[in-house]
């Protein structure tokens, strides 16, 4: 237990360190991509670098001393205000690379973001209810189907409207969204089924192991959907103003 414990406290200072060299990249590759596209390696940047504030903040709550106590007195607040900033970021990415006229790029844009706070808001109150009580309660299970369903709907616009644009773009963009698509299926799919494990813990101490595994796993999860989702875009970018395809 103290060795998890101290794991999931050393991968806030990783989380730190990884966004902060995911700023520094996206931000030397930036003018390195066609005028038009820099934007995509701008909001990248401002992803990591909010991410990594964050995570500033985060580490210093959780300690490096191997303590449970440390690490349960963490408040998720932190990470929702991360979250909440950073993800509709993220999916800012879609539009702005399928290059979509004014009024279809802001409806895109409109219900992918609305959908996605619905998600984090939802979330937050779930997972605050779990905290409060040290087990499952009736707000979390309610909340976690709400912040479900709106994911479930992100990737529906994702799988249906997002990948019939797509076709049209230069084929190396064009894989990229499809490889960008998969970071919000499979890794989103991670914050899930960490909100999961604290769900369905019996309470007491095997409570207090499954927030040790959720943080760690959301940590995890961070670091491969905000630097590893930045460098598909970019290099997405890259790869076809190599290939003359833009």
């Amino acid at each position: 237990m103290d060795t998890l414990v101290l794991a999931t406290q050393y991968m806030f200072w990783v989380g730190f360190v990884g966004m902060a060299a995911g700023t520094l990249y996206f931000l030397v590759e930036r003018d390195s991509l066609p005028e038009k596209y820099r934007s995509t390696a701008t909001v990248a940047a401002l992803v990591t670098f909010v991410a990594a504030i964050h995570y500033q903040a985060m580490k210093h709550y959780v300690g490096t001393d191997g303590s449970i106590d440390t690490l349960l007195t963490f408040p998720t607040e932190i990470r929702y205000i991360d979250w909440l900033v950073t993800t509709p970021l993220l999916l800012v990415k879609f539009p702005s690379l399928l290059r979509l006229g004014k009024d279809e790029g802001k409806r895109l844009l409109k219900n992918l973001v609305l959908a996605d706070i619905l998600m984090i808001v939802s979330g937050y109150v779930g997972e605050t209810s779990i905290n409060n009580a040290g087990a499952a309660t009736q707000i979390g299970w309610v909340a976690f189907l709400i912040s479900m369903l709106a994911w479930v709907y992100i990737l529906g616009v994702l799988f249906t409207e997002v990948t019939e644009s797509a076709k049209a773009a230069p084929k190396s963009i064009c894989e990229g969204l499809l490889s960008m698509r998969s970071f919000i299926f499979i890794g989103w799919a991670i914050y899930p089924i960490g909100y999961f494990l604290t769900l369905t813990s019996s309470g007491g101490e095997a409570a207090q192991i499954t927030i040790v595994l959720r943080e760690l796993i959301y940590n995890i999860a961070d670091l491969i959907n905000k630097v590893g989702f930045g460098l598909v875009a970019v290099l997405a970018v890259k790869a076809a103003s190599n290939a003359k395809e833009i």
